[in-house]
């Protein structure tokens, strides 16, 4: 829900008139349940899209982030549930055009009863 959160955040604030797009898929490979999280806002500035996961480190005016959410994220995916994320900015084709936005990739381990 935050990743999206900061989707839909990063499509308001953005100048582009086309549509709006968030995509959520949810698939299984292999033992691994992998969420994947792509909106068309531009994507994130290379500048500090290897920061996004910091502790505290937001983009937003204080009043509206404290810089924890994706710090959460990482620290359940990884932590609680032996996972992985990354973000990456990605071009990709909805309906005959190009957009490009920031993709999130959670990926998790699935524990198979025996």
């Amino acid at each position: 829900v935050n990743i999206v959160n900061n989707a839909v955040y990063a499509l308001m604030q953005g100048k582009q008139k086309s549509l709006k797009l968030i995509f959520v898929n949810i698939y299984k490979k292999n033992n691994e349940a992998i969420i994947e999280i792509i909106d068309n806002a531009g994507g994130i500035p290379l500048d500090i899209i290897d920061r996004v996961f910091e502790p505290y480190f937001t983009t937003k005016h204080k009043a509206q982030g404290t810089g924890l959410g994706l710090y959460s994220v990482h620290q359940i995916v990884t932590d609680s549930l032996n996972g992985q994320i990354d973000v990456l900015n990605k071009k990709f084709n909805y309906k005959k055009i190009t957009y490009t936005g920031a993709e999130f990739i959670i990926t998790v381990p699935i524990n198979k009863e025996d």
